[in-house]
């Protein structure tokens, strides 16, 4: 996962801070598979915690054979300027 610090779209003073994030999800398997929905929890410096779950990534639900890659990019608002981002994806395997 590569993060940005989204400065033109932040405001400090309101405890605002947006955030970029790419991702790229890569097919490691013998077996092609489909993304499906994905669960993430995203947690402040101030530990609040809020939890985002939803099909597909983006609006698509990615078929990726062997080896295909998926990037994409999205974006959160933090109260913070820091925090921590983590989840998974739900896949289902083409067999």
């Amino acid at each position: 996962m590569v993060t940005q610090y989204i400065e033109e779209q932040s405001e400090p003073d309101k405890s605002h801070f947006v955030f970029a994030y790419t991702i790229s999800i890569t097919n490691s398997g013998e077996v092609a598979a489909q993304v499906i929905s994905r669960h993430w929890i995203i947690n402040d410096a101030n530990n609040h915690i809020e939890e985002v779950k939803g099909l597909g990534v983006v609006g698509h639900q990615p078929f990726l054979p062997p080896g295909q890659s998926f990037e994409y990019t999205s974006g959160c608002i933090l109260k913070t300027p820091q925090g921590s981002m983590k989840g998974y994806y739900f896949c289902v395997a083409e067999d």
